[in-house]
């Protein structure tokens, strides 16, 4: 991400009892996230969160993201609504408490991910973006759109259209 959401907040503005938001991007906002995800549009991003102390430098961030967007189908070249309403819960330490990843193992648990705290800020845009860009349908299609197949020819049966490219190459070369 280059910046598109600079939401962030000092970890040294967060009193002991959490810090609650609701968020709404702005139009600069929402063109910026349409021209990074590379969407038609961006028309709405609302993320509601708190941000909550775990003791020892460490804070939890859960939320929830609403966004409205359109998107081209892959099939029509149309564009596609589509409604985004997902959740995040994601820790942030200090870096230096940060443990190095497992080698080769994948963590399944229930824990949230861990962030680091950069410059003593928690970075919430940075996050929001994520979740939503993890959250968009990578391959929008509207509800009617098909691709028109072209059925294959039973095996044995060739016409002209359907001959084997190999059959075509011998007939070049008795031919020639």
């Amino acid at each position: 991400m280059s910046g598109e959401l600079t939401w962030e907040h000092a970890v040294h503005d967060i009193p002991d009892s959490g810090l609650s938001r609701v968020h709404h991007a702005t139009s600069e906002e929402l063109q910026a996230i349409a021209r990074a995800l590379e969407l038609v549009i961006c028309s709405s991003l609302t993320a509601t969160y708190t941000i909550m102390p775990t003791g020892g430098g460490h804070y939890r961030l859960s939320g929830r993201l609403q966004a409205s967007l359109q998107q081209t189908c892959v099939v029509t070249l149309e564009p596609v609504a589509e409604d985004i309403d997902e959740t995040f819960d994601i820790s942030f330490w200090p870096e230096a408490d940060i443990p190095p990843p497992a080698s080769g193992e994948i963590d399944l648990d229930d824990e949230p991910d861990i962030e680091p705290i950069i410059a003593g800020q928690i970075q919430v845009g940075r996050v929001i973006f994520e979740c939503l860009a993890g959250a968009i349908d990578p391959f929008p299609r509207k509800d009617d759109a098909a691709l028109e197949r072209v059925a294959a020819s039973p095996r044995g049966h060739t016409d002209e259209k359907s001959e084997n490219p190999f059959a075509v190459l011998a007939k070049i070369k008795e031919k020639g």
